[in-house]
């Protein structure tokens, strides 16, 4: 049976050589927090989006769902809120999920912060890029 080489050209071995360090600090809450937080998003996300399935395209003719019927659903609270939430929580999911990634994928702490901190910013500016067309669809 042949032996697998390294990029040196010698086999490996097995042993400490080719073992990563775990990182100091409590990234362990980080990554746990982020990995909760997947789960607790993805459910939400599992009750909103077939709620909205369902009103869009089951209780409602899909023939009937134009411009006009997005915009008298907006004019209730009740809806507006439950599309926020739905934006809000699937934005979150998808933050958290990149997060796990960006912490797993890069060794470089300095690196690591700042695709980190690129990830917040485009998170928000989404929130807030979303947030903006329901008010303004709603006509708030």
């Amino acid at each position: 049976m042949s032996r697998a080489l390294g990029p040196e050209g010698r086999a490996f071995r097995g042993g400490d050589r080719h073992r990563v360090a775990a990182r100091p600090g409590g990234l362990a809450g980080r990554r746990l927090a982020a990995s909760v937080a997947v789960r607790v998003t993805g459910l939400a996300l599992a009750v909103l989006v077939l709620g909205h399935f369902t009103l869009t395209h089951i209780v409602t003719d899909v023939a009937e769902a134009d411009a006009g019927y997005i915009a008298r659903r907006w004019q209730s609270a009740l809806w507006l809120a439950w599309d926020w939430t739905m934006l809000a929580t699937a934005l979150f999911h998808g933050a958290a999920g990149v997060w796990i990634a960006v912490e797993d994928y890069s060794p470089d702490e300095p690196a690591r912060r700042r695709r980190q901190l690129v990830l917040v910013a485009v998170t928000l500016a989404l929130l807030v890029l979303g947030t903006v067309t329901l008010a303004a669809g709603s006509g708030a």
